[in-house]
């Protein structure tokens, strides 16, 4: 086999070496948990999911990684803002499957906190991120209840 395909192949197990090591099993039934992160570098006027990139599923709260019962709506994320600069995140919640509605804009500072909350009765789908500049935005989830 040719040299550079022995790099490039070398090259490759590294990164799958590198994708295991940030497997975390605690993240694997995609639910929301404390230590979950949502990291974007999208332009400043788009906005990512958290809930797909990053958090999980934001619905419920269950008591136990991989526990169907016991399981209740979420009330309220609370997040810290881990990146550098303000950053500016949304709700998106609505009473019922397929119903979705916006909250208002929420800015939070570098190192700052947010209670993030559907509202009552209303399920909590998601929660966007975005930030100004191409620069690295990112939320961590501190607790969920």
């Amino acid at each position: 086999m040719p040299p550079a395909v022995w790099t490039g192949c070398a090259a490759l197990a590294l990164v799958g070496a590198g994708a295991l090591l940030l497997y975390d099993e605690d993240a694997a039934d995609g639910r929301v948990s404390a230590g979950r992160v949502c990291r974007s570098t999208l332009p400043a006027d788009a906005e990512l999911s958290c809930g797909t990139y990053g958090f999980g599923d934001l619905r419920q709260v269950c008591p136990a990684s991989g526990a169907a019962r016991g399981c209740t709506p979420t009330e309220a994320v609370t997040v810290r803002n881990s990146g550098p600069s303000a950053v500016y995140v949304t709700v998106i919640h609505g009473a019922r499957q397929g119903e979705r509605l916006q909250g208002p804009e929420t800015k939070v500072g570098a190192g700052r906190t947010a209670v993030l909350r559907p509202g009552q009765g209303q399920l909590l789908f998601d929660v966007t991120l975005r930030g100004p500049g191409r620069g690295p935005k990112s939320l961590t989830v501190v607790s969920v209840r």
